[in-house]
């Protein structure tokens, strides 16, 4: 069996699996979303002029490392309006995505803005955009699989550094395109990276052809030859919050599959057997098998779950919870306005993680 399948297969059989998502799922019967202000404390303030979206986190032995996209919130509505005419550079100027901020900390509740990383653009294929990023570690070196915009859609790209300070961009850039099966005027955005069995898992959100948005999964060993593997998780468009699906994320812990991804309301949470299996297959099994899905964590959005030692944390903004009050408020806030983003400047705010079973309970951690 090749490298790549092997990487791939289930952690769990199918009666264990079974056992557990029942077990989750009872508990999700009588429990409620978690509420955004009884579970975060804000911990990462922003220079000015400047917001914080979707991250990612890299420790290097000492510190804590956080890469997030940034760029002037205020040119939202013109970005989007050179976008939609096809003027990929002047909307780059506006620098509305212009790059990664960079923060340093001994913990995530400590963290402290270094500099802004704003890379050259290598030609058309990244004029108007280049930010959310997925930090890993290969060979020795420090990667950044990155986010880029322009003549071609979206796309994705690599960098390299040796100290997660200085970084170069790799020459063969762009290193991944849509796939056959994706939409090509639709988005494919927001990586998560993980090394699984030698191998990298490589998640991506993608829209579909048939007016799905999901998530799709590349692998590779070498960071030059990309294997697709399809979609694993797939989900009509939200028409309350965010529209499409954003900021996936994947973690292994006991043998689960935990997919984390913001979409509608906030944040959903489901749970699979292997690294592909979000969504029942009607092969998996010959007896009956649990039909899953996700459910609703609550109002948070560009969330990270991470791992510090025995400790979990959850990273987020306050956007999706801001579009919650607007809503209750009667408050006309549309999609892709300054006003609909302007919380993103206010940067992260950060809940505690404990585990019941396989469902991740948020907590208020302390100042």
């Amino acid at each position: 069996m090749k490298t790549h399948e092997i990487a791939l297969k289930p952690t769990l059989s199918q009666d264990k699996f079974d056992e557990r998502f029942v077990a989750l799922h009872r508990q999700l019967w009588c429990t409620p979303e978690f509420k955004f202000d009884d579970v975060t404390r804000h911990v990462f303030a922003l220079p000015d002029g400047w917001f914080q979206a979707d991250h990612s986190f890299y420790h290097d032995g000492e510190n804590w490392h956080l890469y997030y996209l940034t760029g002037n919130m205020k040119m939202t509505e013109k970005w989007y309006a050179l976008i939609a005419a096809g003027k990929h550079e002047e909307a780059g100027k506006l620098k509305l995505e212009a790059g990664n901020g960079h923060a340093v900390g001994k913990s995530l509740g400590e963290l402290s803005f270094v500099e802004n990383v704003l890379f050259e653009s290598q030609g058309p294929f990244d004029a108007a955009s280049c930010g959310v990023c997925s930090l890993f570690k290969y060979q020795g070196k420090y990667g950044m699989l990155y986010d880029v915009r322009g003549t071609e859609g979206e796309l994705l790209c690599l960098a390299w550094s040796d100290d997660l300070f200085s970084w170069t961009q790799d020459d063969s850039n762009p290193v991944l395109r849509k796939p056959p099966y994706a939409n090509p005027r639709g988005a494919l955005k927001d990586p998560h990276v993980m090394e699984w069995n030698g191998i990298y898992l490589i998640y991506l959100v993608a829209w579909t052809k048939n007016g799905q948005v999901g998530v799709c999964l590349y692998t590779t060993e070498d960071w030059k030859t990309f294997h697709d593997q399809g979609m694993v998780f797939s989900t009509p468009p939200a028409m309350r919050g965010t529209f499409g699906l954003e900021s996936p994320q994947v973690v292994h812990r006991d043998g689960m599959w935990h997919l984390f991804y913001t979409s509608g309301l906030g944040l959903w949470h489901c749970v699979s057997p292997s690294p592909t299996g979000f969504q029942a297959e009607e092969h998996e099994s010959n007896h009956r098998k649990v039909m899953r899905g996700p459910y609703l964590v609550g109002p948070f959005h560009a969330t990270e779950l991470v791992q510090d030692g025995d400790d979990w944390w959850l990273t987020t903004d306050r956007k999706e919870e801001t579009r919650r009050l607007n809503r209750e408020a009667g408050r006309m806030c549309p999609r892709g306005s300054y006003e609909d983003e302007k919380t993103l400047e206010e940067g992260i705010y950060l809940s505690s993680v404990t585990w019941d079973g396989d469902r991740p309970v948020l907590q208020k951690p302390k100042a």
